[in-house]
């Protein structure tokens, strides 16, 4: 059980002082109120001795306990102040520790783990599960540790004063213990359904809402809404099956409670009908009963907290133990772009891609590749900026096994524009600006330059300082590839990976941009993943996958003259073109 907890419980080493201080708090704070009915039952004495005697009540002595008595009840609501200020402050700050350790250890883990996992899934880890996990360490152990402070304080004095009346009166502890070791175990398997199910219900309102045009496009909006509607339905039944297993374990605790109070009045009050025991002493009684009334009914509260906090831990511990991408051992060299590949082969699970390819890759060169699709270009590419890691050996960098270069040298060097360009909900210059922190407004001008982003800017509403809206929504594909291409280029890293990044452009717009490039990859090695033969002619090198591997490779003139599958590619391709050119309203 502590095994458990100790990932989470290492985050409150930082607070030990206030901990402590809060730990202290709460002592002291219950040693007062243990005081306060003591000097209330000397009070109580202090009036009816006299009674009984048939002598004068001393008012002064009577107004000297209350008083003492309210001393000491008011240490103890101080105390209470304190111990929750200072416990409930260090929760908050191991919350968000562990918050700032969770975001970094997702940002270290490869892509394989995100394209597994759903993004609903781990925002839920994010958010519900922390919470419950803090909690846990907080309000419920402060709660607990109330609790058995109470006892420790109280049971003492109650021996001291009857042994017998405490006996009694303690006597339905032993059934709320059994019920606590009945309830527990339901508590923490239902608690570990809600949240499932939590993440379940977040995972599919992201999709819906990320995929809301596709939604639209095809009228599923009924549909999304059904899966959506089972999904509350089952999280509100594990809902009230939780609350169903709380209630009853409240409610258990709260009759043996009860049954405390029943034992305290039948059996005190026949001893001080019998004589043996007093009006102060029954007053003692009744008070610690209700001091630890509280503590009784709290420990399934508490025990409900926890279990659920319990839950929160087993889901963040599946995250932490996800091993982040290895950061390789050699020093950090300044890298020129001279890549190697010898023999890669890569699969995802059982399905292989990529089946032993070889290139020498100069530095400064540009390479064409193209393919099929599922020929492996995505792969290829992909492997190089180590978004997975290649096999050792297999890829190099500059003369150095790619797994052996830190991660940040290697990411560093390159600038990759995606087959999906992803903007973030920002403006295009913070896009754009992504690719190089502080990068100055000349460099920023002419990565738009570059990727013929400049005439867009004048129908944008505030230029560069406008708004995209999420993943770029309010601007076209063209306008989203070409602010994905600005923000590579922006980057100035000795190696321009364009993976089919060109896609969403018309041929002129791409003509424009091969242009730009011709000047900008000067010094720079490119690589171009692209389908139209267009955007890789003017290549140094082309390699043609298929089926995972290079059935093909030189340049524009050599491969046309071959007559293999790139020039039978290309003639299709110009046939094409030459169709698009003749159809009404094309331009002349």
């Amino acid at each position: 059980m502590f095994r458990r907890w100790q990932p989470i419980l290492r985050y409150a080493r930082p607070y030990r002082r206030t901990i402590l201080g809060g730990a202290l708090a709460l002592l002291l704070g219950n040693a007062a109120l243990t005081v306060a009915p003591c000097l209330m039952r000397e009070g109580v004495s202090a009036i009816e001795a006299p009674l009984a005697a048939g002598e004068r009540i001393r008012v002064g002595v009577v107004a000297l306990w209350a008083l003492a008595a309210l001393l000491f009840a008011s240490l103890g609501g101080l105390g209470a102040f304190l111990k929750r200020h200072l416990l409930m402050r260090v929760s908050r700050r191991m919350e968000t520790d562990l918050r700032r350790d969770l975001f970094r250890h997702l940002a270290r883990l490869p892509l394989a783990y995100f394209d597994r996992t759903r993004t609903g899934d781990l925002m839920s880890r994010a958010t519900a599960d922390i919470e419950a996990a803090r909690v846990a360490v907080g309000p419920a152990s402060m709660y607990l540790g109330d609790s058995l402070t109470r006892f420790a304080f109280t049971l003492p004095v109650m021996v001291a004063v009857n042994p017998l009346l405490t006996a009694y009166a303690l006597l339905p502890l032993l059934g709320i213990c059994a019920g606590l070791v009945y309830f527990a175990p339901r508590i923490h398997r239902k608690s570990r359904l809600v949240q499932d199910l939590l993440a379940a219900i977040s995972a599919r309102a992201q999709e819906s809402f990320a995929g809301s045009r596709v939604v639209k496009t095809f009228a599923m909006e009924d549909r999304e809404q059904r899966a959506m509607d089972g999904l509350g339905e089952r999280y509100v039944e594990a809902n009230l099956s939780l609350a169903r297993v709380r209630g009853l374990t409240i409610a258990w605790i709260a009759a043996m409670g009860s049954a405390g109070w029943a034992l305290l009045i039948h059996v005190g009050g026949r001893q001080y009908m019998g004589g043996t025991f007093d009006i102060g002493g029954l007053l003692l009684f009744s008070t610690y009963l209700g001091i630890l009334t509280w503590p009784m009914m709290a420990i399934g509260w508490v025990l409900s907290l926890v279990q659920r906090g319990a839950a929160g831990v087993d889901r963040l511990a599946e995250v932490f133990a996800e091993r982040p991408e290895e950061e390789g051992r050699a020093a950090a060299p300044p890298l020129t772009g001279a890549i190697a590949i010898r023999d890669l082969r890569f699969a995802y699970a059982a399905r292989e891609v990529l089946a032993g390819i070889s290139v020498e890759i100069p530095a400064g060169a540009t390479v064409g590749i193209v393919g099929a699709t599922g020929s492996g270009k995505t792969t290829l590419v992909s492997l190089l900026a180590r978004l997975y890691d290649p096999p050792p050996g297999a890829v190099r960098l500059d003369g150095h096994d790619l797994l052996d270069l830190p991660l940040r040298t290697v990411r560093g060097a390159i600038a990759f524009v995606p087959q999906e360009a992803f903007l973030f909900s920002a403006t295009v210059r913070e896009n754009i600006e992504f690719g190089r922190e502080g990068a100055s407004e000349e460099a920023l001008l002419q990565a738009v330059a570059d990727a013929s982003l400049s005439g867009d800017l004048a129908d944008f509403p505030r230029g560069l300082d406008t708004l995209v809206g999420e993943r770029g929504i309010t601007l076209s594909g063209g306008q989203k590839q070409r602010s994905a291409l600005a923000r590579a280029l922006v980057a100035e890293a000795p190696i321009l990976v364009l993976d089919d990044a060109l896609s969403a452009v018309d041929a002129e717009t791409e003509t424009r941009i091969l242009e730009s490039l011709r000047r900008v990859r000067r010094g720079r090695t490119v690589l171009i993943v692209a389908h139209r033969v267009s955007a890789v002619r003017d290549s140094d090198l082309i390699l043609l996958l298929d089926g995972g591997r290079v059935a093909e490779r030189g340049t524009h003139a050599d491969l046309l003259a071959r007559g293999g599958a790139y020039a039978r590619m290309a003639h299709l391709q110009q046939i094409e073109s030459e169709i698009e050119a003749m159809a009404p309203g094309a331009p002349r």
